[in-house]
């Protein structure tokens, strides 16, 4: 089943993919239910290279939240319940305690929710962890704290929201002193982009590898309802290439200068000046 995907077996005809499914055993479907690779699209996978961040740029809905519970889940599973996977301790991060718990643990694409049964990590909601039982943890930490940050050391993590925290910088930064567990800490970044200094000095890191996802390439899991109400209400909007395009989107309509009409009126000699006024 290795090079079988969830796509490949819908392309099939009816008869052919109801046929596959009857050959399986009850521990192969099982297996299949929870192997990630064979649900997820390309822009899910961990891409290769040697990056230090992904950073996964996604739409409302686009499946940005599963593909980051997954890494981690991935990483913090070993072969078998009680074997140790590559990482041991990670920082889960959310713009605050609520989100990172509402979210990234209970959710429906949360740590909880993708878990099989014989992994299922323990939830301390007191101590704001998760635990597996081959003793690695994940503990959530908020964007509005980022000194809670101070003391704490991460083989991993798992950043959601990025561009909605209160404290970008500070919490970015505290993080990035913590990761120093391990042979080589890794983090992954989830968010629907916001033209914000910190993405783009981020995006522009030669550790970072980043990907991008429309709402639309996860359309088979969404609602139709989404797309009636929402979707056809936003899309060709500037509002809808950020939300849904996952656009970075760095004019502003309504200003009085916008960049395209500087852009037009540069020459490549300045002509004499007696006087510049810079106004802001």
């Amino acid at each position: 089943m290795r090079n079988l995907s969830a796509a490949s077996i819908a392309s099939l005809p009816p008869n052919k993919w109801r046929a596959f499914l009857r050959s399986l055993s009850g521990q192969e479907l099982k297996f299949l239910l929870f192997h990630w690779a064979f649900w997820a699209r390309d822009d899910q996978l961990p891409p290769p290279g040697d990056w230090t961040t992904w950073l996964i740029l996604g739409g409302r809905g686009a499946g940005k939240t599963r593909a980051g519970a997954e890494w981690v889940r991935a990483h913090v599973e070993g072969a078998t319940p009680l074997a140790a996977g590559s990482l041991s301790h990670v920082a889960l991060l959310a713009e605050t305690h609520g989100d990172a718990r509402d979210v990234m643990v209970e959710g429906p694409s949360g740590l909880l929710s993708i878990a099989p049964p014989d992994m299922r990590p323990r939830h301390e909601p007191s101590r704001r962890r998760l635990v597996w039982p081959n003793g690695a943890v994940a503990t959530y930490y908020s964007s509005e704290d980022p000194d809670s940050l101070r003391g704490p050391q991460f083989s991993g993590a798992w950043c959601d929201e990025y561009c909605k925290w209160r404290y970008v910088s500070e919490t970015w930064d505290n993080l990035q002193f913590a990761l120093r567990l391990g042979t080589r800490p890794r983090q992954v970044v989830t968010t629907t982009p916001r033209p914000i200094r910190q993405l783009k000095e981020l995006m522009a890191s030669d550790t970072t590898l980043v990907t991008r996802a429309s709402t639309y390439a996860n359309r088979a899991y969404l609602a139709e309802g989404f797309f009636d109400a929402v979707i056809k209400k936003y899309e060709g909007t500037r509002l809808g290439r950020q939300e849904l395009d996952a656009e970075i989107l760095e004019d502003n309509p309504d200003a009085l200068w916008q960049r395209q009409v500087i852009e037009q009126a540069r020459v490549p000699t300045p002509p004499p000046l007696a006087r510049i006024v810079v106004a802001v």
